[in-house]
């Protein structure tokens, strides 16, 4: 997936945060190329030709459907950089094909003249090796099964290919470079900036563009103009790691993309043995208001870093969902304080792609983690995925605890999103957690384990380990149950809710907060080591 976005290591570079100004502008002579679906074929057509187009929409409107403009190219060779983009038609594939590359094309046409027609030019565009800055990639898939090619320039249908269909489409790379349809003024930040995954020395900022855009990042410790960053490849989702930070240290950064700027703050994690607060939640689907309270509840708390134990949204595969849910409701937060989730069952509903590892890039179906953050060893599982003795992720687990950072850690904490005891009106006891994960946790000294899907707070005790499920960051709360076998439950609480952990290494404590939405504790445990 690292392939699909805009990755960049900070250098430095003495510069205010205002959008780069030699990033040219669409030439007007630049048209618009649209692109044509037939559910009767099956198949895409891509035409710059407006006489092509109108013929399409007037006479076979139940053949072809128009998508709209996709991106620009050129009728003519205007430009020597720019090379002619080849058409061909298959009538044995009932396929279109475009290639930029002149070998191919003359290939097709001295080997292949049985099976494929030469149609002439279709557009000038920028060849793979030579894309000037303010263009962006077409990228070209071929599918065997399907017995064609599919041309895109958008970050989405990409990832979507790349990372859920795989088995039908094969990335065969960039087939050449264009124009966005629209200029760097016209740009909009839709989500984010947001924060997400930080150590020491290093964090990751996201946000994503309406349409294809550079990015701009600047950052310092007094201000966002002390260093920045630039990038001039046009993509919609933009993700810039800055490395070689100084440890414990508050930072001011601005990100833009066009002439769309929007600022946040973050902190560097700390040393072992210095004091810090993170922050947990779940299940923050469905009610983008109390979705809300509780992010600003959260950002008043002031925590460094948040974790977050799964449904995030409603449904992970709808892309839309994501900006109602998640990114609009917690933009200040996400902004401010960096995230770090797993994702829950409701990552993986709907009928999209699986958007959670395109916004967090980690790869698909692989979204377990560890990071450690000043005394706390952080171990993240995703439950809705195989975990039991023998797959890849138990396997991962073991490796995990055995090893030297998590041995050696003060504290051990895990954050999964189906708890292995729980009892409300929505779930019971996770009995494939109990059976394969509980005993890991026991044996390797694992403090405190942290899940959400029953939309309660509950705290138990079992065996040295403290379990808080903590899954009231939005959806519909489910009334409490009694616990009918041990352990039973020690504190159960139906509201909404998030919850504040202090880590004091000095005085060896762990201190967990419950936090309701008007910032009231209503539970408060202490560690102690």
């Amino acid at each position: 997936m690292t392939s699909l976005l805009c990755i960049l290591t900070a250098w430095m570079l003495q510069s205010s945060c205002q959008p780069a100004s030699d990033v040219p502008a669409v030439p007007a002579e630049a048209t618009p190329v649209y692109r044509f679906w037939s559910p009767t074929y099956g198949r895409h057509l891509y035409t710059l030709d407006e006489a092509e187009r109108d013929e399409l929409l007037a006479h076979y409107p139940r053949i072809w459907t128009c998508e709209g403009p996709v991106f620009r190219a050129f009728g003519s060779q205007r430009d020597e950089r720019l090379a002619p983009v080849h058409h061909f038609w298959s009538g044995l594939l009932n396929t279109h094909f475009y290639t930029i590359d002149p070998k191919e094309a003359e290939g097709l046409i001295a080997n292949h003249a049985d099976a494929w027609t030469y149609e002439g030019v279709s557009f000038y565009a920028f060849p793979p090796s030579n894309g000037p800055a303010g263009t962006i990639r077409l990228c070209r898939f071929w599918s065997d099964s399907l017995g064609t090619h599919f041309y895109t320039t958008n970050d989405r249908e990409r990832f979507s290919l790349v990372a859920d269909h795989s088995d039908i489409w094969q990335d065969e790379g960039v087939a050449c470079y264009v124009y966005p349809l629209a200029d760097s003024c016209d740009i909009q930040i839709i989500k984010g900036p947001m924060l997400h995954w930080v150590t020491r020395d290093s964090v990751t900022i996201v946000w994503e563009t309406d349409v294809p855009a550079e990015s701009h990042l600047c950052y310092g410790v007094e201000s966002p103009g002390a260093c920045r960053i630039d990038d001039s490849e046009s993509v919609t989702l933009h993700r810039v790691t800055l490395a070689g930070l100084a440890s414990d240290t508050r930072y001011v950064y601005a990100a833009a993309s066009g002439s769309a700027i929007r600022e946040g703050s973050f902190v560097t994690a700390p040393a072992p043995d210095r004091a810090f607060r993170f922050a947990v939640c779940s299940d923050t689907q469905w009610d983008a208001q109390t979705h809300a309270q509780v992010a600003r509840s959260i950002l008043a708390g002031g925590p460094r870093v948040v974790f977050h134990a799964g449904d995030l949204v409603s449904a992970g595969r709808d892309w839309d969902t994501w900006g109602t849910e998640f990114f609009a409701p917690a933009s200040e937060l996400l902004a401010n304080v960096p995230i770090i989730p797993i994702p829950g069952n409701h990552g993986y509903f709907g009928s999209e792609a699986p958007w959670f590892f395109y916004y967090f890039d980690r790869p698909v179906s692989q979204a377990w983690f560890t990071l450690t953050y000043g005394a706390v060893r952080f171990i993240g599982l995703d439950t809705s995925v195989p975990f039991t003795v023998g797959s890849p992720q138990y396997e991962w687990l073991l490796s995990e605890l055995a090893s030297s950072a998590c041995r050696d850690a003060l504290w051990r904490v895990a954050i999964l999103h189906e708890p292995p005891f729980t009892s409300t009106t929505g779930h019971q006891d996770n009995t494939a957690v109990q059976e394969n994960l509980v005993p890991l946790f026991e044996r390797h000294g694992v403090d405190v384990v942290f899940s959400g899907h029953s939309h309660a707070y509950e705290r138990y005790l079992w065996h040295g380990t403290c379990y808080i499920v903590t899954g009231g960051g939005g959806g519909p709360l489910y009334p409490l149950l009694p616990d009918t076998e041990p352990p039973f439950r020690q504190v159960g609480l139906c509201l909404h809710h998030y919850c504040s952990i202090d880590v004091d290494p000095a005085l060896g404590t762990l201190t967990i907060a419950a936090i309701d939405t008007a910032g009231r504790v209503v539970d408060l445990v202490r560690l102690r080591k």
